[in-house]
């Protein structure tokens, strides 16, 4: 009964590194049955990893061997690019075991502000996938409308289109970037480049 929607909650993924100038945000991982190691991004199918890999000019060796491995080799990609990752979604209701934000609902956020909080030299939040109504872009709209934050004027919503969020004092730069996930069939060498061009 692929149609029935389960309750899920987030693991407890999120690691802080000292020095987080962007943060990356997500929607929500994949079903428990396509993850193949215990942190963000866990479908060996998308794209998000090599990505960060490539910029960072750190192979990634462990994904299939060792997970406990794969997830420390991912944090020291975090730490040398200076990019925390969350995903916004904390609990959501999922159709069947589908890994398509189009087949999910975000019930409850994670708390995003309290990362903002902890670190002042962050200056820039990445959205990747934009196209459902649970995507990364559009949740956290709804996320920052739902606390309170002030932005700028929203431009249409399309891979980097930018705004700034207004948030005790300090201005955020939030960016949108096409999904990393090969269901969006959008070419890796464009996605790659729009990572690069905003993880300053």
């Amino acid at each position: 009964m692929t149609d029935i929607y389960h309750t899920e909650t987030h693991p407890s993924w999120y690691r802080d590194i000292p020095v987080l100038r962007t943060l990356i945000l997500g929607s929500f991982p994949p079903h428990p049955s396509k993850r193949i190691y215990p942190f963000f991004y866990p479908n060996g199918r998308n794209r998000f990893w090599k990505i960060l890999a490539d910029i960072a000019g750190m192979p990634l060796e462990w994904t299939k061997i060792d997970p406990v491995k794969a997830v420390e080799e991912r944090y020291a990609i975090m730490q040398k690019l200076e990019s925390g990752v969350q995903n916004i979604g904390y609990e959501i209701e999922r159709k069947g075991t589908s890994a398509l934000d189009t087949d999910i609902r975000i019930t409850q956020y994670h708390d995003i502000l309290s990362i903002i909080n902890a670190h002042p030299e962050l200056t820039r939040i990445l959205l990747p996938g934009y196209s459902a109504e649970h995507s990364t872009t559009r949740s956290f709209l709804k996320y920052i409308d739902a606390n309170g934050i002030r932005s700028s004027a929203i431009p249409p919503i399309k891979a980097e289109a930018a705004f700034t969020i207004y948030y005790q004092g300090r201005e955020i730069e939030c960016i949108v970037l096409n999904s990393t996930s090969t269901a969006a069939k959008i070419r890796y060498d464009v996605v790659l480049e729009q990572f690069k061009r905003n993880l300053k």
